[in-house]
């Protein structure tokens, strides 16, 4: 797990080699383990991992590129991916397009008969039934998903006359925005509308609606479609978010197995069942790839090199159990998606199967250590929003899945609160000064970044329900008025729990008020015992991007730290 840069290094230290890396490949991450190797094999072996060259620069020096035709191919990759995408998006439209030939009324109607008939045979069963209910099955088929559901039938409603730019500014991952009423640059949703929403969800029948908006955002890196309709009766306000995944793809095949050297299949693997575990180095307890090599290189004679990513492996046993090299390797290549390869005699060649996808996503090791090296010491709000603040998009949607980044630190503040740290991050020291004296931060007062990473913030939170939006999704024509951003603001909350650690051999107590710590602890020491102590400081903080704290976008980060060991209680 260690930079392509650094592993050329030590080669070049060891060898009296003069060898160089481009810069756009210095970062990629390596997993090499070569004992007694000649030179020249060992770097053709490093560069055929990520499919790099060596390039003679003068008769002693060579350099370490990616050539053209690897560039072409990740380029390649990379528009493949997003026409795909495209293509993806366009077919789905197309089929609520199709849909909007017919009024939604009728539409649900015919869903809800087909639906009903469909229950009665099921009760009946009488003869040929089965023959009947695919019948009906392959009918509702044909009306489709925006038969069922009314922001589908509006999605396909206003794409019928989308213009180029609003098209463009879609597939960037810019939302839009529709309306029954003049709002800004707001798209206009059809006047029958608050009808169809009557037809939708029969007990909005009973309230008289006076709008509806509706928010569609393409999420590039999740691959969906988010959409959330809003309607509006008086003070009553009625939010429907729905997500439209838009991966049509066929599931990809994992890779072939190669066939292990039969000499190395049987090759017994030379360890102790009883062998102390070898520590996890990540938070959770979690094992990457490279871990497992290593380890396997210390039972083996192989020579190793693979790529390497902070990609938690689904097996947390360094072992795997496995008797003979080949019942390991055989167990590696079913459950995680990599090819292994032998390609020369004494070497083991492992790469991930979505290398390129990989690549986009992975944060450079140096910035990783920077922050891990901070972690010893506990990591604060700021130093999680200076990371926050450099992640890409890519970076940002890896971190939001659970069991996708392997860090030596507590990942937690950024799986959900990632857009709130950002703006943190862009705040000045006087700013993030008043927030945390409880005084808000107005809209009109804050820079045109600062602007933006609230927006992007709010509209995250509106778009995911996961995430608190107060009842912010009730305000959206007052988000979009350009008269009432004025009143937006940014609103910090934030409270301590103190808990007190006591390690008494494999006994653990834990204790949030200082009275039953301290006599806890004086009769442990009564006993004879001589527990450790630690002292734990959680803090909660609650990022409010709305209104007021009440009508707010609200992303909870909750940070633990360890503190100075509290005075020994007598």
């Amino acid at each position: 797990m260690r930079p392509l840069r650094e592993a050329i290094q030590q080669i070049a230290a060891q060898t009296g080699a003069a060898l160089g890396i481009a810069k756009a490949i210095e970062q990629y991450k390596i997993t090499l383990i070569a004992h007694q190797q000649p030179a020249w094999q060992t770097l053709e072996l490093l560069a055929q991992v990520y499919g790099l060259e060596w390039r003679a620069e003068s008769a002693e020096r060579y350099y370490l590129v990616a050539p053209e035709a690897t560039r072409a191919q990740q380029q390649r990759q990379q528009r493949a991916q997003l026409e795909a995408l495209q293509r993806a998006l366009e077919e789905r439209l197309q089929t609520y397009q199709r849909a909007t030939a017919t009024d939604f009324a009728r539409l649900h109607q015919r869903i809800a008969e087909l639906d009903a008939e469909r229950s009665q045979l099921e009760q009946r069963q009488p003869p040929n039934w089965i023959e009947r209910a695919q019948q009906l099955a392959t009918a509702r088929a044909q009306i489709g998903a925006a038969g069922e559901s009314l922001p589908l039938y509006l999605l396909g409603v206003l794409s019928r006359s989308w213009t180029r730019e609003q098209r463009a500014r879609l597939l960037n991952g810019q939302p839009l925005l529709a309306s029954t009423q003049p709002l800004g640059d707001a798209l206009p949703l059809p006047a029958d509308t608050l009808r169809w929403l009557t037809v939708w969800n029969p007990s909005l029948a009973e309230v008289p609606l006076q709008s509806a908006q509706m928010l569609i955002r393409l999420n590039l890196q999740r691959k969906t479609l988010e959409l959330a309709l809003v309607a509006r009766a008086g003070e009553q306000v009625f939010p429907f978010v729905e997500t439209v995944p838009l991966s049509l793809a066929e599931p990809e095949e994992p890779p072939a197995i190669e066939a292990i050297p039969e000499t190395l299949a049987k090759q017994p693997l030379h360890f102790k069942a009883s062998s102390p575990a070898v520590p996890s180095p990540y938070w959770g307890k979690q094992y990457t790839l490279a871990e497992q090599l290593a380890w396997l290189a210390e039972h083996t004679n192989l020579n190793i090199v693979a790529d390497s990513f902070r990609l938690p492996v689904a097996n947390r046993e360094l072992s795997r159990n496995a008797p003979t090299l080949g019942a390991w390797l055989r167990d590696v290549q079913t459950q995680e998606p990599v090819r292994v390869r032998f390609p020369a005699e004494g070497w083991l060649m492992v790469q991930h199967q979505h290398q390129a996808e990989l690549l986009a996503s992975e944060i450079d090791e140096p910035t990783l250590e920077r922050f891990e090296a901070r972690a010893q010491n506990g990591l604060d709000l700021d130093d999680y929003a200076e990371l926050a603040y450099l992640l890409t998009p890519a970076q940002q949607a890896r971190l939001e899945q659970p069991n996708r980044y392997a860090l030596r630190f507590d990942p937690t503040p950024l799986q959900a609160g990632i857009p709130a740290l950002r703006f943190w991050a862009s705040l000045t020291p006087a700013q993030r000064q008043a927030a945390r004296e409880r005084q808000p931060l107005y809209y009109p007062q804050l820079s045109a970044l600062q602007q933006r990473l609230l927006w992007e913030a709010v509209e995250h939170a509106l778009l995911h329900p996961t995430i608190q939006s107060g009842d912010l999704l009730l305000h959206l024509d007052r988000l979009y008025d350009p008269y009432a951003q004025a009143e937006l603001a940014f609103f910090l909350d934030f409270w301590r729990n103190i808990a007190f650690e006591v390690r008494d051999g494999d006994v653990t107590l834990v204790f949030e008020d200082v009275e039953s710590y301290e006599q806890t602890l004086q009769a442990l020491r009564a006993q004879g015992a001589n527990p450790s102590v630690q002292r734990e400081v959680r803090t909660n903080y609650s990022f409010y991007f709305g209104f007021d704290t009440r009508h707010a976008a609200i992303y909870p980060v909750s940070i633990q730290q360890r503190a100075e060991t509290p005075p020994t209680a007598e």
